[in-house]
């Protein structure tokens, strides 16, 4: 009866646990204040990976990271600005967490979008062309998920044709 017992638990525990990430990344999502950026493709040779576009988010910003492997945060209200994550204002009021990668880059974890791949080609030119939006949940945090993909202004889904 022990066995039967520790068996179903160890099915059970997975599946639960999978179940409540998903909630909290749904009700993450769903909460934030959402904030629209621009993005672009920034390496012609891997903007495509698998079935995910890879792309640069334009933060609004004149100049990046300065330092490499540090946590910072982007400021998107009142001002945009960059800072060390722990030296972020009291009067910024919106915000993204990330990280400065080895390359000066910022990070933010929503770096690339899950895109079926029969639109895969046509989504990849309008990203390069400059034409990518995101649509973001901001928390009050500073963790950003990604709502949605708009092509022009609009969601991907009315802009792509199989």
């Amino acid at each position: 009866m022990n066995k039967r017992i520790l068996l179903l638990t160890a099915l059970i525990l997975p599946i639960l646990a999978l179940m409540a990430s998903a909630y909290l990344k749904s009700a993450q999502r769903s909460s934030g204040e959402q904030v629209i950026l621009p993005i672009e493709g920034f390496d012609p040779r891997d903007l495509l990976s698998g079935h995910y576009l890879i792309y640069q988010v334009d933060y609004g910003l004149e100049t990046g990271c300065t330092e490499h492997d540090v946590e910072t945060s982007i400021c998107l209200r009142p001002q945009r600005q960059m800072f060390a994550a722990d030296a972020l204002p009291e009067d910024c009021t919106l915000f993204i967490r990330g990280y400065c990668d080895g390359s000066a880059d910022f990070r933010a974890g929503i770096e690339r979008f899950y895109i079926p791949e029969e639109y895969a080609e046509a989504l990849e030119k309008q990203v390069r062309d400059k034409r990518g939006e995101l649509v973001l949940s901001v928390d009050s945090q500073g963790n950003a998920a990604i709502r949605d993909l708009l092509i022009n202004g609009k969601p991907w889904q009315e802009t792509v044709q199989p």
